[in-house]
């Protein structure tokens, strides 16, 4: 029998065949493998949280997680494990459409080595290369270099469909608010907007998720049709034999160069800010266990240390993505190439750049993510109440620490904090597994080589507020617990004399 999480309705899938394999009974046998694991660590296996109610009697939710993608997945199971069963996922997109993989991440293949973890919460049944020889075959496996991100995406909703998570897709958060303690979440679903309560609120929105683009002022005058965020929906297809311009020295930025001349641009002139790439990826020393694991309880001065640092190392380019650039006759790279201005020309754009203004029929910014909370709507209402980093230290005038002191200041446990004690045993009950978290917990928010342990920290943080806020009923439960082991009764044989 499949695990569940309180309230889940099972979803039915039918996988697609490979030839040669008999890919149903494989995928049943790895489904029955990871039931098997998951019996085998179950004990002690009661849904121990007590029902709580809101203030008009309606049932609280234990933990209501905003976003149904790769984090959400991974810490509902999280929570599942920990026998925490009163969950709600709410995702604001189509099913299937969850996170970046199959809408606005555009290479082809997850940047990770594929041996990573993750969403598998430590069952070797429920790990992506499992489910891919259960596909596809060990040899298979042997012979991929990369994991492809729509397969990625696959084994997401595999894992959430076995799991029958509870998900409620096309559903939007419109505002949180305080209920003493707890938090009342506004929902708009397709029937309507509706209220939950919860105990814990969880967002686990990505990237993207803190305050959404970067935008450079210059865009804002620009007519909107002609521009678009290397996030945002864009009609490849529209572009064949068009003028592109791209902006950005990241990876995302060469991703929508590489998928433009793929689409056949005319040529894509893509700019740089910086005199030259980067070629030293120095953020990979940060990925050992000790790091992901630790540097979320550093005092505030080495966190700084460390995190100045990281936000000043540029972050080159996957050598693969700039091949497909690169095989591409048409692709104009030119360095030292910010732009400083982009208005209408007719029926495309004029862009400044200091070397001068060229025409494009269509930009595309590579510029990557703000964090902004107050831009996140249904946050808004609480950042007045928050701790941020700008108030636990001096930010200077530069670039780096301007980009720090926006950032929440969170625990280890990947709360919020207030700024004031009635404030704060609220905010408490918000976690932020997004963008936001990457400056008090370090790279275990968002991504998939920290997210191991950026849901350990995340579940044991949940798993002792809600026991701590019952212990005293439980104590009383102890106290009164008279029920008899099934040996009561038994009388020893007689021993003869």
């Amino acid at each position: 029998m499949k695990p569940s999480i309180q309230g889940a309705g099972a979803v039915d899938r039918n996988p697609i065949r490979t030839d040669g394999i008999d890919m149903n009974s494989s995928l049943k046998a790895l489904e029955d493998r990871l039931g098997h694991e998951m019996k085998l660590f179950s004990y002690p296996a009661r849904a121990w949280p007590l029902q709580h109610q809101a203030e008009d009697g309606t049932s609280m939710v234990d933990v209501l997680i905003v976003g149904a993608g790769q984090a959400g997945i991974a810490a509902a199971f999280g929570l599942l494990r920990e026998q925490i069963t009163n969950v709600l996922l709410v995702d604001r997109c189509d099913p299937g459409q969850e996170g970046p993989w199959v809408t606005w991440a555009r290479m082809r293949t997850l940047r990770t080595v594929k041996e990573l973890t993750g969403p598998d919460n430590g069952l070797p049944a429920a790990a992506f290369r499992s489910w891919y020889e259960a596909r596809k075959g060990a040899g298979a496996w042997d012979e991929l270099v990369r994991i492809p991100k729509e397969e990625w995406m696959e084994y997401l909703l595999w894992l959430r469909d076995y799991l029958a998570l509870p998900v409620e897709n096309n559903t939007s958060v419109e505002r949180i608010e305080y209920a003493g303690e707890a938090l009342r979440v506004t929902l708009e679903t397709p029937r309507g907007s509706r209220v939950v309560v919860a105990r814990k609120v969880v967002v686990a929105t990505g990237i993207d998720g803190a305050g959404g683009p970067n935008i450079p002022d210059f865009a804002h005058g620009a007519p909107r049709h002609l521009w678009a965020h290397s996030s945002e929906p864009v009609d490849f297809a529209a572009l064949k034999d068009k003028r592109v311009a791209v902006l950005g020295a990241g990876a995302s930025a060469f991703d929508n160069t590489a998928t433009a001349l793929e689409a056949g641009a005319r040529e894509v002139r893509h700019s740089v800010r910086r005199p030259r790439l980067p070629e030293v990826s120095a953020l990979r020393y940060l990925e050992f266990a000790g790091f992901f694991r630790n540097f979320r309880m550093l005092d505030d001065a080495r966190k700084l240390r460390f995190m100045r640092r990281y936000f000043a190392l540029p972050t080159p380019p996957p050598a693969d993505t700039l091949e497909r650039c690169r095989a591409h006759a048409n692709l104009d790279l030119r360095l030292s190439d910010g732009w400083t201005a982009m208005q209408a020309a007719g029926d495309g754009l004029a862009i400044a750049t200091p070397n001068g203004t060229f025409e494009a029929d269509f930009a595309i910014l590579g510029t990557g993510f703000k964090v902004d909370l107050a831009n996140v709507p249904y946050l808004a209402p609480l950042v007045p109440d928050m701790l941020f980093w700008r108030d636990r230290f001096t930010p200077g005038s530069d670039r780096v620490d301007t980009h720090i002191a926006n950032y929440p200041y969170l625990t280890p446990g990947i709360q919020a904090v207030g700024r004031t004690s009635e404030a704060d045993r609220a905010l408490r009950n918000l976690h932020l597994l997004n963008g936001a978290g990457l400056m008090s917990e370090g790279p275990i928010c968002t991504g998939i080589n920290g997210m191991p342990w950026g849901v350990s920290a995340l579940v044991q943080a949940i798993s002792r507020d809600l026991f701590q806020a019952d212990a005293d009923v439980f104590y009383e439960q102890f106290a009164a617990y008279d029920v008899s082991d099934p040996n009561e009764g038994y009388k020893p044989a007689a021993v003869a004399r």
